[in-house]
């Protein structure tokens, strides 16, 4: 594939720049790096991306007190593809592994909802596993601690089987995201049912949800900014964990 000169030298600027910093680049640094207009980098770094040289991710606004509900647009950034290494002649690093992200963050927070046992210290759960730039771990972090949320206050697997009937077999790109939405809505509908087992200090003397609310809101929103590929890389990950659950049941 053949491309501009002057393309390539934006390419090779967003390469070097993520190398350097292992993350995702905002198309200003770009523009700051080569001494043009944020909004020519962006046009340029758009174009890439159509071309299949760069990819994007989507990074959720800093917050210090996680106020989730209450965050704005994410921002979008730019990483490059294979393809994207290739044509500009520049050695690759890893790309980001967002299978293997996911499955270490299920890993994790599944020893820690053991650890905390009858304690539900669920805020302190969210806090910890929820300290994350990335719309899709966010989101990947709300649906697991949901489900074992849901499993561990319902003393059994039927809701859990209940909910994976909303996730179809093949979902089409249009089913998708509004698989991935019901499913949360209905996890929230199970927990409003269950809430006088739910312990005060998770729902708040008024046995109120409100303050999950505000995440579940949040992930909705971040759901619907995400691309094709990374919805359905969440509904990959929300199967693989029911499964799991649903076979750990009958053995």
């Amino acid at each position: 594939m053949k491309i501009t000169t002057r393309q390539k030298e934006f390419l090779e600027v967003l390469i070097d720049l993520y190398k350097q910093k292992a993350s995702p680049i905002h198309y200003s640094e770009v523009a700051q790096k080569l001494g043009v207009s944020k909004w020519t980098a962006y046009d340029m770094l758009k174009l890439l991306r159509k071309e299949g040289l760069l990819e994007v991710e989507y990074l959720i606004p800093e917050s210090d007190n996680y106020k989730w509900g209450k965050l704005g647009r994410s921002t979008i950034t730019y990483f490059p593809t294979k393809k994207g290494y290739t044509v500009s002649n520049l050695s690759q690093r890893n790309l980001p592994a967002k299978i293997s992200e996911l499955n270490k963050l299920k890993k994790d927070i599944i020893q820690k909802f053991e650890r905390i046992k009858r304690k539900f210290n669920l805020k302190e759960l969210f806090k910890e596993a929820l300290q994350t730039k990335s719309p899709l771990i966010f989101c990947a972090c709300v649906l697991l601690i949901l489900i074992l949320l849901i499993k561990k206050i319902t003393e059994g697997i039927a809701e859990i089987q209940l909910l994976s009937q909303v996730i179809p077999a093949d979902a089409t790109n249009t089913y998708i995201e509004l698989a991935l939405t019901v499913f949360v809505g209905m996890c929230f509908g199970v927990l409003t049912k269950y809430i006088n087992k739910i312990p005060k200090y998770i729902t708040g003397p008024n046995n109120s949800l409100d303050e999950y609310a505000d995440y579940i809101q949040t992930y909705n929103q971040y759901v619907s900014q995400m691309d094709k590929k990374e919805q359905k890389s969440l509904l990959d990950f929300l199967k693989e964990t029911l499964d799991e659950i649903n076979k750990k049941n009958k053995t």
